[in-house]
């Protein structure tokens, strides 16, 4: 169910009968010149309705809150139309919902999160919030938590490759600019922190080859990916 459709009569009765609330967290950043800025959203937002359906057949019901939008993205603020939001800020901000939702009797949080950059300030605002209030938080990154069963899908994985525009061959299609799809994958022996260095390791805002990307592939990770969060939530509700 999601929250921003539900007046706030209907909220309070509903939260009744639901003891968590699916967070999905992304940012808006560059993805080579093929996908949309939003894609980090767009793939946690897609996820998130699947689980729900797949709960909802178990007879479990879970609420899922409005996305954050913007996250922490150092590293691609070198191209246009990338906002990054500082790491503290973030933190701060992920803390205060997250205590909202404590607050308002939830005892599983789970925050579905959609981009590398959001992780360490999420971490930090769940252990604060895990301090302060009796609840369980879970921080579910997609693409990392499930690599894996994604890597026996696609060839490889990164930022803007394979595996995240197949997602958006099925979730976005119209915005899947494959005749631009271009890129390869760069690693560095360190981790190196500059100015610019988004465009030393993300050559266009792209790392990773997403030729082999197709919808097939996409529809197969979606799947996966909902159906293990779905198990994981259906032991812990």
């Amino acid at each position: 169910m999601k929250m921003e459709e539900l007046s706030w009569e209907e909220f309070a009765k509903m939260k009744k009968s639901i003891r968590a609330v699916l967070i999905p967290v992304g940012s808006v950043e560059a993805h080579g010149k093929h996908l949309p800025l939003g894609t980090d959203v767009f793939a946690p937002l897609e996820i998130s309705r699947r689980i729900e359906k797949k709960l909802k057949k178990k007879g479990i019901g879970i609420f899922i809150a409005p996305p954050v939008w913007y996250g922490h993205s150092f590293v691609l603020n070198v191209y246009p139309g990338t906002i990054n939001v500082k790491a503290d800020t973030l933190r701060r901000y992920i803390r205060d919902i997250l205590d909202e939702f404590a607050l308002e009797g939830f005892k599983e949080l789970i925050v579905l999160n959609g981009h590398g950059g959001n992780i360490y300030p999420i971490v930090e605002a769940a252990e604060e919030i895990a301090e302060k209030h009796d609840v369980e938080i879970l921080l579910i990154n997609w693409w990392i938590d499930f690599k894996e069963e994604i890597l026996k899908v696609c060839s490889s994985q990164g930022h803007a490759g394979e595996d995240e525009t197949s997602v958006m061959l099925v979730i976005t299609p119209e915005l899947a600019k494959m005749e631009k799809a271009k890129g390869e994958k760069r690693v560095l022996p360190v981790r190196v922190i500059k100015r610019d260095i988004g465009l030393e390791v993300f050559p266009n805002g792209i790392n990773d080859d997403p030729r082999g990307a197709t919808r097939e592939k996409g529809e197969q990770i979606l799947e996966i990916v909902s159906d293990k969060i779905a198990e994981i939530l259906v032991e812990r509700l």
